[in-house]
C-alpha cells in the first residue's frame, strides 16, 4: 500500500475537503488529489500507471507535483480514475489558453535586433495603459527619424 505520508510535498494549510470541488488548481493541489484518488482505489503508482497506460515515472511526476499531465495523459488518467477529466483537473483548458496566449511576449526581430515584437494580453489600469501608449506613440516618432 501506498504511504499516506507525503514529506516531498509541502503541507495544505487548507483543511482537507471531502469531495471534489472544481477550482483552480496547481501542480501541488493536484498532486495532492490525484494521491487521494489513487488511496482511494487502494492504488500503488505501479498499478495506477498499468490502469492508464502510462509508464509509472510519469504517475510519479505528477504526484510529485512535478508537472501536470498533457491533456491525452489526463483523458487516460482520467479514464482509469472513471471521473471526467474536468472534474480532475478544472483549470487544464483555461492553463492551454493561457500558454497559447501568454501574458506578455517580446520577440527580438530577426531583421533588426534593435527592435522587438511586443504583445501584452493583460489587465491594467487606464491610467498605465495610456502611458504605454504614450511610450509607443515616441518609439514610433524616434523611429521616423532614423
Amino acid at each position: 500500500m501506498a504511504r499516506a505520508n507525503r514529506p516531498h510535498l509541502p503541507p495544505s494549510n487548507k483543511p482537507p475537503k471531502s469531495t471534489l470541488i472544481p477550482k483552480q488548481l496547481t501542480k501541488d493541489e493536484f498532486a495532492r488529489r490525484l494521491y487521494k484518488l489513487m488511496m482511494e482505489k487502494g492504488w500503488r503508482q505501479a498499478e495506477f500507471a498499468r490502469r492508464a497506460g502510462l509508464p509509472r515515472n510519469a504517475i510519479s511526476v505528477y504526484l510529485r507535483a512535478a508537472s501536470l499531465p498533457s491533456p491525452e495523459n489526463l483523458k487516460k488518467i482520467a479514464d482509469a480514475l472513471k471521473i471526467d477529466p474536468e472534474v480532475l483537473l478544472p483549470n487544464y483548458a483555461q492553463s492551454a489558453i493561457e500558454q497559447d496566449n501568454p501574458e506578455l511576449e517580446m520577440r527580438v526581430s530577426p531583421a533588426n535586433p534593435q527592435k522587438a515584437w511586443l504583445r501584452i494580453n493583460r489587465l491594467v489600469s487606464t491610467s498605465i495603459a495610456v502611458q504605454i501608449l504614450e511610450l509607443l506613440q515616441k518609439d514610433d516618432a524616434g523611429s521616423d527619424r532614423s
